[in-house]
């Protein structure tokens, strides 16, 4: 991937080709950022600047043969690692190889759920085992097929078992000459602290608004200016959030999570009851994104309680809800409701019966808004 292809993060970027055109490579880096920050697209960009054959000031050739390679994240010098669920007879990466470079390819922000969604693979846990730190060990023993430098990008170390953590610690303590690590991680804190240490830490922030409005109406060449800024405002700054509210139609999430908080500040039963059947309705990965989006919406209510209206970033019908609803949270439930949403999440992700954790949540709710 080519820095200019990495929406937003200019310092960054800027940064990150410095270091290498100034010879400052650090064998381990780490690269942190929430869920749709880009830091699995600044990493192969990193790579792919860093294995080019002709540099340019601000960017790879594109043009070289190790960038046609990169351009298909099959140059034989990148190695990948990544979480998979084990069977029988497959511990290691190279069986779901293919599978992940055409989910990268065509989704850069890609997160371990669409990555557990695209295996099938929803009621198995996606990790990394000692299998896979003895393939990575013994693939960047291997001398380098171009003459230059390896690169061995880990993709979300944070789920490496401890055996696999621990013998991942000893080839960072002892790298094989002309190696470079580029671990992309969400959750630094679970990893072990003898490998942060050991890797040079760069901070992947949030993206901008501004830069996912114009991203989304690159990807979605019908999407109106206003919509693109209120998506990327609801979204902040999460590029894969974006795209799926993009994708989905934001307007149908709102007027169901407008219309069922209403049923139950009212403590209508029936109503709650047709909303937790059409909640079922929406799948999985729509069930959370709703809760997702509620959990904005009530952050938003939230700051304008707090008489701080200049940090609430909404829209149009959004604009009004915020101003209506804030007036009904107090000191005894505004906590609640975002615990409860919260947890609902947590209970979606753990495959809950989705009619029973809806109507719990709603019977929740309704003596919430009403405390």
């Amino acid at each position: 991937m080519l820095f200019s292809k990495v929406i937003d993060h200019a310092e960054l970027k800027a940064k990150l080709i410095g270091n290498i055109r100034e010879g400052r490579v650090p064998h381990a880096q780490l690269l942190v950022g929430p869920r749709g920050s880009g830091n699995l697209p600044l990493a192969l960009a990193y790579a792919q600047y860093l294995l080019c054959e002709d540099k340019g000031v601000v960017d790879a050739c594109g043009e070289c043969p190790s960038c046609m390679q990169m351009a298909k994240l099959e140059h034989p010098d990148l190695h990948l690692a990544f979480p998979i669920f084990f069977t029988d007879k497959v511990k290691t990466c190279d069986a779901f190889l293919a599978d992940w470079r055409r989910e990268v390819l065509a989704e850069p922000y890609l997160d371990i759920e669409l990555w557990r969604d695209k295996l099938e693979s929803e009621n198995k846990q996606l990790r990394m085992g000692v299998d896979i730190a003895q393939e990575i060990q013994r693939k960047l023993s291997m001398k380098s097929f171009r003459g230059g430098c390896k690169v061995m990008l880990i993709w979300l170390p944070e789920l490496m078992d401890a055996a696999a953590a621990n013998k991942l610690l000893k080839v960072l303590e002892e790298p094989e000459p002309s190696t470079v690590f580029l671990l992309v991680s969400n959750d630094a804190e679970q990893l072990l602290a003898t490998i942060l240490s050991r890797a040079q830490l760069t901070k992947v922030p949030a993206l901008h608004p501004e830069a996912v409005a114009d991203a989304l109406r690159g990807r979605f060449p019908d999407l109106g200016e206003t919509e693109a800024r209120a998506i990327a405002l609801r979204s902040e700054g999460d590029m894969l959030e974006a795209v799926d509210m993009a994708g989905k139609g934001e307007e149908e999430l709102f007027v169901f999570f407008r219309d069922w908080l209403r049923a139950c500040f009212r403590k209508e039963v029936v109503a709650a009851v047709d909303f937790g059947e059409g909640f079922q309705k929406l799948g999985r990965e729509r069930q959370k994104s709703l809760v997702r989006y509620g959990l904005y919406l009530i952050r938003q209510c939230v700051l304008q309680w707090q008489q701080v209206p200049e940090l609430v970033r909404v829209l149009g019908q959004e604009q009004e809800f915020v101003l209506n609803f804030s007036k009904v949270l107090n000191e005894r439930n505004a906590d609640g409701i975002r615990r409860e949403l919260e947890t609902a999440h947590v209970h979606i992700e753990r495959n809950a019966n989705a009619k029973v954790l809806f109507m719990d949540m709603s019977y929740r709710m309704m003596g919430l808004l009403r405390a």
